[in-house]
């Protein structure tokens, strides 16, 4: 039994690293470096020109529904609601971030040293698909969490 826990301990220890996953509190300095590592991955796919779905999950008004967002030029053009294909409300677009946003966003909790921080990374391509941030240990919703998926580049 004990060679079958460790056997699936390195698993899951394999799957996280091919995934390029983290999970970090205060003091730990691994996640700069695989987060300087994803994002010199994905800055050389040279998309900055593209579309995919975001979420941002938190307790707080607007600007959960996931959306589609587009960004040409590196900057963000337009987000319309998944579901009804509607554009979101113009004072929630600026929660719905770029890639390039959602690397700055975890910098920024990093630099706060915010109580816990784990990141997941799309394995190919290098941005953050799952992004989770509790900034205070014992403090009830500070906490923000964004859900990246269906990136396709537009060339």
């Amino acid at each position: 039994m004990r060679g079958k826990r460790r056997s699936i301990g390195l698993l899951l220890a394999g799957l996280l690293v091919l995934t390029g996953c983290f999970i970090t509190g205060p003091g730990d300095d691994g996640e700069r470096d695989l987060l300087q590592r994803m994002r010199a991955r994905w800055r050389a796919q040279g998309y900055d020109s593209y579309s995919f779905v975001l979420q941002r999950l938190c307790f707080c008004a607007g600007g959960t529904e996931p959306a589609t967002v587009v960004v040409r030029n590196g900057q963000r053009i337009s987000v319309t609601v998944v579901e009804t294909g509607q554009p979101v409300p113009a004072q929630w677009t600026e929660y719905y971030l770029t890639v390039d946003e959602l690397f700055d966003f975890i910098i920024d909790a990093l630099d706060r040293d915010a109580h816990e921080v784990k990141v997941t990374y799309h394995a190919q391509l290098g941005y953050p698909t799952s992004i989770d941030i509790d900034y205070i240990r014992n403090a009830i919703d500070e906490e923000m969490a964004f859900r990246a998926s269906a990136l396709v580049p537009n060339r």
